[in-house]
Order: structure tokens, then sequence, then C-alpha cells
């Protein structure tokens, strides 16, 4: 558990810092502008302790994962470059986890010439329960269906997506909910959900499982495991990586 404490306060020490040293580099806004939003650096590659759930392996789509509504190995196909397409079904990780740190990184789907296709529909279940969403978003205005919101719930701080067809990332500070002695819930999940290195939430309360749930992982339990939307459309995904908290 200590092990656990130090590698979380190294990873919010060091953006934090990071952080604060980007700020102070920047000249004060004028009092009638708001500040620029702080850009968090978080790492890209595992950290010690981390479980990597998908690194650009076939393999792993189908050792680690299974299709949701099945105990089927993970169809998603991986190309070349080492990056998953969804094969219209969600992937369920093998793996359950409670309190933890998640790293997940995507790209929206786009033609030829760059523009999007689709609506870039998908997302990412912490538990299977909770959605942060996955959309197009690029240049709209912060809503709960909006790329960055706990889906349907409640909306991100701010919009912080690039354009469809650039790589994206997240990277979320997981609290799974409390239970008391007699398995009673005393305390919902609750999450803080970086964009691009930008905060989106910050120790939000999620006051029950969103859509994304559908007819399995009802009512809510200490651990369970993460999945990634592919029932809509083909965004990509590379570099998925959980540090258990």
């Amino acid at each position: 558990m200590l092990r656990r404490n130090r590698l979380t306060l190294t990873l919010l020490s060091a953006a934090g810092l990071l952080a604060a040293r980007a700020w102070a580099d920047e000249p004060a806004p004028p009092a009638d502008q708001p500040a620029a939003p702080v850009v968090f650096n978080f790492p890209t590659q595992p950290p010690p302790g981390a479980i990597v759930l998908f690194s650009g392996k076939q393999e792993e789509i189908e050792q680690l994962w299974y299709a949701r509504r099945s105990k089927q190995p993970g169809a998603w196909k991986v190309d070349a470059d080492g990056i998953a397409t969804p094969n219209h079904r969600d992937l369920t990780s093998v793996q359950s986890f409670g309190d933890c740190f998640v790293h997940v990184e995507f790209n929206e789907p786009t033609d030829a010439k760059g523009n999007p296709i689709t609506s870039g529909n998908s997302g990412v279940g912490l538990m299977g329960r909770y959605e942060i969403q996955i959309l197009n978003s690029y240049g709209r205005k912060p809503e709960s269906h909006e790329c960055g919101g706990i889906y349907s719930e409640k909306a991100p701080k701010l919009i912080a997506s690039k354009k469809a067809g650039e790589w994206q990332t997240y990277d979320i500070i997981f609290r799974a909910p409390r239970f008391d002695a007699d398995g009673k819930l005393k305390e919902h999940a609750r999450v803080t959900v970086f964009q691009n290195g930008l905060e989106l939430f910050c120790n939000e309360e999620i006051p029950g499982p969103t859509g994304i749930q559908y007819e399995e992982n009802k009512g809510e339990v200490p651990t369970a495991p993460l999945v990634l939307q592919g029932d809509h459309d083909p965004v990509r995904f590379r570099s998925v990586w959980v540090v258990p908290l």
C-alpha cells in the first residue's frame, strides 16, 4: 500500500510541479481576462507498477480483453502501427480494478482529406459503469454528452478536444465507491479527469452508473473491469494502461 501511495503522489506531484513551472513562466493575464488553463504533463509511458492492457500487440487484445456480453476473446484488429480498431463490439478487461489511475490514447476517424467521418462516438467505461465520453467535440460547448463529460450526468468544465484525426489522451484518477460492513453503499465513486493535459473534473462525485452499463454491470461494486466502447464508431486506440492505487 505504501508503494502505491508513493506512486500516486509521484504522479500528482510531478504533474503539479510541471504545471506550476509552466504557470510561473507565463505573464499574468489582464484583470479583465480569465487565466489560461494549466496544461499538466502526465507520463506517456507506463510507470513501474502499471498494468499494461494494450501496447500495440494483437495478442493483448485477445488475451487481456473479451468481447462484451460474452466470454469470447477480444477481436479488435491491430494494424502494423500497433493501433487497435473496434469491430462494432465493446471490449471488457479480464482484470478488475477499484481505485486506479487510467491512461488511454484515442483517435477519432477521418477520411483521406482529414474530414471527420461519423461523430467519433466512443467512451471509457470505468468499472464498466461510469462512462467518460469520447466524441468529436472540437469547437463545441461543454455538455454532459460531449467529449470528456461524465456521460449523461455531468459536463466537463471545458472542451479540451483536438480535431478529429489527432491523437488524444485521457489521464483519469478514479476512486471506487465505498461500502460499509454490511455491503451498503456509503460513498459514490469519484473521478478526476484530464484530457490532453487539461483538467475537466477534479474529485467529482459520480451519482451512479451511466448509460454504458447497459444490461450488464448493474448497481455499484468495489471492483470491476474496464470497458472500451466499440459498438458505435471506429474510434482507434493505443497505449492503454492502469495503475492500481
